[in-house]
């Protein structure tokens, strides 16, 4: 018997997680270091996590450049000889830095690991930061951030965030073509040697993780405190979100303009923050959403739209994002408000409340396919000194919460007094 495809397949709720946890311990230095073990591949992931990102930066500029400049060459090695050997025995590192955080990232063959750490460790241990090295990477970081800063949509994510935290804040400062050339290597050492050092570390490593690897982290990061730097951190910063609240850049021959509305708003340890993620779900979280459906499939006017709730170590923000035909950008603008004070004023539907529960407890359920998403879910919570009942309350929240819960959260945050609007393009 065939099958009759225009029927949809009923929606069946996941009634169980498996909520796999990382075994911890402390290296010997007292390096924080969780494992997530998988024996299905011979790949290992090693990810070092540092309290590194824009929040703790003297200058704009130094947390991403120190981050990105570790591969650039070391007290063994130069940048060449680095590249060259972590391509011989088929590894891949990458670095990534937040507002909060900076992460190195390998992942190399189970059988090349002691190799491959013994190069990474002089790269987190002794980076050396070459002056050739960082007048190179100045100058194509510069070339590239003037020609991503011609997108609407660069320029629109800028000016949001300086709108929302103000320019003298980690979170919403803007770069400017300047600052590449401020950049000098005497603050970048000074940087890293405060923030990559022991004290500031966690270690995560998943995939074929056994007692050799654990043997060869410790025996790399393990034993003595690296970097010492006695200099405490202890900035603190004011979140002046500015008076106008909305802006309109002209951007003559634009195709599409990109726009952004949102507010501050608060970051995962709040207690609104599951459902307020709920919320930012049924309105442009998903392809099903209220803004997907209305803006782009009955109008036609742009090919996605979203809202999400963003979250940082010490604030958050709610952001609506979308870049729309230049000729229709108004009135869409006006549709995004409609549906937000439709999700205020009339409750939600339980049919459709339910179809919104069950894709974010789907995403749950992805956090934790494989040991390499399990240690992305376990970053998540470290970075917020979480433990793994975050989760569990998450699963509660979504299961629990009803369609008046979504009302009162929706009058509570979503008054479009409060927010802030940018619109960058040919409007």
């Amino acid at each position: 018997m065939g099958i009759n495809r225009t029927i949809a397949p009923p929606i069946r709720e996941i009634e169980s997680f498996n909520i796999v946890k990382a075994t911890k311990h402390n290296l010997s230095n007292g390096i924080p270091f969780y494992h997530l073990s998988d024996h299905n591949g011979d790949l290992v992931k090693i990810e070092w996590m540092f309290s590194a990102g824009n929040w703790y930066q003297p200058s704009p500029l130094v947390a991403f450049t120190v981050n990105n400049m570790l591969v650039e060459g070391s007290q063994k090695y130069t940048s060449l000889q680095i590249a060259e050997l972590i391509e011989y025995y088929g590894a891949y590192l990458s670095y990534n830095i937040d507002r909060d955080h900076a992460l190195v990232t390998l992942v190399c063959m189970h059988k090349y690991l002691s190799e491959v750490l013994e190069i990474v460790e002089d790269i987190i241990k002794n980076a050396t930061f070459p002056e050739n090295e960082i007048e190179t990477f100045k100058n194509k970081h510069k070339q590239q951030f003037l020609i991503e800063q011609s997108m609407v949509k660069n320029i629109a994510r800028a000016v949001h965030a300086r709108m929302l935290f103000g320019n003298d804040h980690p979170y919403g400062y803007m770069i400017v073509e300047n600052d590449f050339d401020r950049l000098n290597r005497d603050a970048l050492i000074k940087f890293y040697q405060e923030r990559y050092q022991s004290k500031h570390c966690k270690i995560v490593a998943s995939g074929k993780v056994d007692d050799s690897v654990i043997k060869t982290i410790e025996k790399y990061f393990g034993g003595s405190t690296w970097n010492n730097s006695k200099q405490e951190f202890s900035g603190l910063f004011e979140i002046k979100t500015e008076n106008e609240r909305q802006i309109y850049i002209k951007k003559p021959g634009a195709v599409q303009s990109a726009v952004r509305i949102g507010k501050v708003l608060f970051n995962k340890l709040h207690q609104d923050y599951t459902g307020m993620s709920i919320v930012g779900c049924i309105l442009g979280g998903y392809m099903g959403s209220r803004l997907m459906k209305k803006i782009r499939e009955e109008k036609g006017y742009t090919y996605g739209i979203n809202s999400i709730v963003v979250t940082f170590k010490n604030a958050g923000c709610l952001i609506i994002a979308s870049e729309l035909g230049a000729q229709v950008t108004l009135p869409a603008i006006d549709d995004i408000y409609t549906e937000i004070e439709k999700l205020r004023n009339e409750p939600i539907a339980q049919e459709e409340l339910n179809r919104v529960k069950n894709y974010m407890l789907g995403d749950v359920l992805r956090m934790f396919d494989g040991s390499f998403a399990q240690a992305e879910s376990l970053i998540s919570l470290l970075e917020y000194d979480l433990d793994y009942d975050y989760f569990t309350k998450i699963i509660s929240t979504i299961k629990n919460i009803t369609t008046n819960d979504i009302q009162a959260l929706a009058q509570k945050y979503l008054d479009p007094a409060s927010f802030s609007q940018v619109v960058v393009g040919d409007y």
